[in-house]
């Protein structure tokens, strides 16, 4: 019976994860800290690394004018975070990420390849979150305008959505709520072979402000819920299911068309977890899209993987 609880679990993670702008500014949309909030330890640092290779384009139905043809768009997003509990249940986290882009795309008047390979710091983040009870929390953050803004190709400057730095502040808000069952597993503890296999769900609203060019992206809202089971006293399955919703972007001063922005995403992110004594674990997802509608053409991915290492103190 445990043994078939479990098929059925990771299962579901597989077959049940990104929002793009048209030219594939992207992060994975994984809550990697929800399981975590009622943790005591004092300090965690967390080192991340996303890959995410958008060479597939998706076309709604209508007629866009569109200025150049994309082909691909690789991410690699390695990304620091160190989050300090300053009481019981109040914790303060720093966000930084580092960028590096590789972005081709065709001009439609010359016929002329173009390409952008840059590496440059992104925008750092800030974020406080709030137990209003054991299993409730409340999160603000703000993203700050640190990030590189004028990456070139050494003769022309990349689009503004996909350089490393937006220019905008931007605000976001959110909630989580935690809950956890008791089930048999094949690993031994306090409870015996019992253990409480936690939940989550987490919702999170981001308003963003104006930034390089007056350009300001959608507004977006973020919908994850997911789980942990250990299958060892050293290995747990991980996943999540994570939707994305982005409004379509505001140009500003900017030729760019904004019907070719904005859309839903649904993925499904199943994952593993070492633990590897000390406070130390090792974790990696695989993002599946599930649904990708988006707004006019835009590139996507087939799927997004997601690499950690985090230590607590």
């Amino acid at each position: 019976m445990r043994t078939r609880w479990l098929v059925s679990t990771f299962c579901l993670f597989l077959y049940a994860a990104s929002g793009f702008s048209s030219c594939g500014s992207s992060s994975c949309p994984i809550d990697l800290h929800a399981l975590g909030l009622s943790d005591n330890s004092r300090l965690v640092l967390d080192l991340s690394f996303q890959y995410i290779d958008q060479d597939r384009l998706r076309r709604a139905r209508g007629d866009f004018e569109i200025e150049h043809d994309e082909v691909r768009t690789i991410n690699r997003l390695t990304t620091l975070q160190l989050t300090t509990r300053l009481a019981p249940r109040l914790q303060l986290s720093l966000t930084a990420p580092f960028v590096s882009r590789t972005h081709e795309h065709i001009d439609r008047d010359s016929g002329e390849s173009e390409q952008w390979r840059f590496s440059a710091f992104g925008d750092i983040a800030a974020q406080i979150r709030y137990g209003a009870t054991q299993s409730f929390w409340l999160s603000a953050g703000v993203k700050l305008p640190t990030g590189a803004r004028h990456e070139t190709n050494g003769d022309e400057e990349a689009e503004v959505t996909i350089q490393p730095g937006s220019g905008s502040t931007d605000v976001i808000v959110g909630a989580t709520y935690q809950w956890g069952i008791v089930r048999n597993t094949s690993v031994s503890g306090p409870m015996g072979s019992a253990a409480q296999i936690p939940f989550f769900t987490s919702l999170t609203y981001r308003r963003n402000g104006r930034g390089t060019h007056e350009y300001r992206r959608g507004d977006e809202l973020q919908l994850s819920a997911g789980s942990e089971y250990p299958i060892s006293p050293s290995l747990h399955v991980i996943g999540q299911i994570n939707l994305r919703h982005t409004d379509k972007d505001d140009v500003g001063a900017t030729i760019e068309n904004p019907d070719l922005t904005g859309g839903t995403y649904v993925y499904v992110s199943p994952g593993l977890r070492l633990l590897a004594g000390g406070g130390a674990s090792l974790y990696g997802y695989v993002q599946i899209p599930v649904v990708q509608r988006v707004n006019g053409v835009q590139l996507v991915s087939r799927v997004n993987l997601l690499v950690g290492i985090q230590k607590r103190f």
